[in-house]
């Protein structure tokens, strides 16, 4: 007889399914740098992300112990202050005929671009290219130039990470003056986080005090909490400032309320004793804790949606996403990430038309929490309350 053309199997097959993987937590802080190590070690590359996790990998950025260039302190402070995985990228440190400093052309490397011969992408160009993309970046020495902020805020606007630029060292009139000269709507300035004062610290190779860019302390304070959190009221390792701004908690007309009102931070001693970062804005106004959320919760899409492409667009698989989507958020609000959390499908833009064309709409709406920026008393002194004082006095 011929062979039966619809037999498949005299017997039992067993098949699996698996759900999707979830989508894990948010990420902590992964800091970012874009500077200069003259004596760095030969086994460090220019204008590739270089990672570094301890002060031993930190060390190779100086190997003469002169501390040249303004990535060792940058890094080996953000580690005093937190223990956290940071990139560097090195770009040459240019020098006039004279052999003087040329922050024209230094400048212009740690902007970067694209190598027009190999194709290398240098300077700031070259954050995304790390193995772990930085969520904080920043250029400490440089990017209290305009040009320089400008391309951190692109970036940062690019690859969804939170930017810190210096302030110049000038007056407070004159660094409110620089913050009007900063923004413009999609420019990515509600990301960008202005620190001002250069910071005292001790230097081994100085054996005394120097001065380093406010952005190398006001990193530790972001790698010290999460990126949902906002890095104002943390103390620093400084031993003074350049420029002494008076803090007090409750005068609204001191120059330190003056800075925040424009969307800089500053360092000042506080009750807490030392030194503190004051401010917990960016400088279009926004929480800087507010725009860390959002940036994790869009790159923890990024970083989960792509197994899912090229899937059909069956019931099962839109259901099945929705859950995985809504099992993530739930799990940030059981961790205290945020209050609230809703996931469903878009009730008017998923038309017939846009299915067709293989597009769909997920919404996430979340609430989220605000930093403690403004305690109100309200001291009432109660003549009824002392009424009850004397009846009960009175009755024993």
């Amino acid at each position: 007889m011929p062979e039966i053309p619809n037999f498949d199997h005299n017997g039992i097959s067993i098949n699996t399914t698996e759900p999707p993987a979830p989508m894990g937590p948010l990420s902590g802080t992964i800091p970012g740098w874009v500077g200069t190590a003259p004596d760095r070690d030969a086994s460090l590359p220019l204008n590739v992300p270089i990672r570094i996790a301890n002060p031993k990998d930190a060390a190779l950025l100086d190997t003469v112990g002169d501390e040249a260039g303004t990535l060792y302190h940058a890094v080996m402070q953000t580690l005093k202050k937190a223990q956290c995985v940071q990139y560097v990228v090195i770009v040459e440190e240019e020098t006039t005929a004279e052999g003087d400093p040329d922050l024209a052309a230094t400048t212009a490397k740690i902007i970067g671009g694209v190598d027009a011969t190999s194709g290398q992408k240098t300077g700031i160009s070259a954050l995304p290219t790390a193995a772990e993309v930085p969520n904080v970046i920043a250029a400490p020495g440089f990017s209290h130039q305009k040009e320089v902020a400008d391309a951190l805020a692109s970036m940062g606007r690019r690859i969804r990470a939170r930017v810190l630029i210096d302030a110049p060292d000038e007056s407070v009139q004159g660094v409110t003056d620089f913050s009007g000269t900063l923004g413009g709507a999609g420019l990515g300035y509600e990301a960008v986080y202005m620190a001002y004062q250069q910071c005292q610290v001790y230097s081994k190779a100085a054996l005394g005090q120097i001065f380093v860019p406010p952005s190398t302390m006001a990193m530790g304070c972001f790698a010290a909490v999460k990126p949902w959190e906002s890095p104002g009221n943390q103390g620093v390792y400084i031993d003074g400032v350049s420029r002494d701004i008076d803090y007090n908690i409750l005068d609204k007309t001191h120059e330190g309320d003056l800075l925040n009102r424009y969307g800089v931070s500053y360092f000042a001693r506080t009750s807490l004793g030392g030194f503190s970062l004051i401010g917990n804005r960016a400088l279009d106004g926004s929480f800087i804790s507010h725009t860390g959320l959002a940036d994790e919760i869009a790159r923890k899409l990024c970083k989960t949606a792509q197994r899912a492409m090229a899937k059909n667009l069956d019931m099962a698989f839109m259901r099945q996403e929705l859950r995985r989507i809504d099992n993530f958020g739930q799990n940030l609000v059981a961790q205290g990430v945020l209050p609230i959390f809703e996931c469903y499908l878009h009730p008017t833009l998923n038309t017939v038309d846009e299915y067709r064309n293989g597009t769909w709409y997920i919404v996430l709406n979340y609430a989220r929490y605000s930093p403690n920026e403004h305690m109100v008393y309200q001291l009432n002194a109660s003549e009824d309350l002392i009424g009850t004082f004397v009846e009960n006095m009175l009755n024993g």
